[in-house]
């Protein structure tokens, strides 16, 4: 019967990859944040462009340092031009890893649907 096996061409598995110490702290969330720090260069227009606030933004990143134990981005303080950020080597190391990770995990999720689903 369609709809009971899997069969449904549109059905796949969907992961949401998360790194946890005590809570989660890496994960679809602060990737983009990071993503887009590299593309803006600030903290505060990568989250204006995620539709996130300054606030929250900074407390994603704030979490998943303390967490790591390391500067995942690098910021220098506003005045009268603004500030700016760069997202430092541990964190591009750490994005691509997780990148990584999660692809490979998705490969796997996929494989096992079909092994067990269909």
């Amino acid at each position: 019967m369609a709809g009971q096996n899997g069969t449904e061409k549109n059905i796949r598995p969907r992961l949401k990859v998360q790194l946890a110490g005590t809570e989660p702290f890496f994960g679809p969330g602060v990737k983009t944040l990071l993503e887009c720090i590299r593309e803006e260069g600030s903290v505060r227009d990568a989250c204006e462009k995620m539709g996130l606030s300054y606030s929250k933004g900074r407390k994603m990143l704030e979490r998943a340092e303390r967490e790591l134990g390391y500067t995942i981005v690098e910021r220098s303080p506003g005045g009268k031009n603004g500030g700016s950020a760069r997202v430092s080597e541990d964190g591009m190391r750490l994005l691509s890893r997780y990148e990584r990770f999660e692809k490979e995990l998705t490969g796997l999720a996929e494989e096992k649907y079909r092994e067990i689903f269909l």
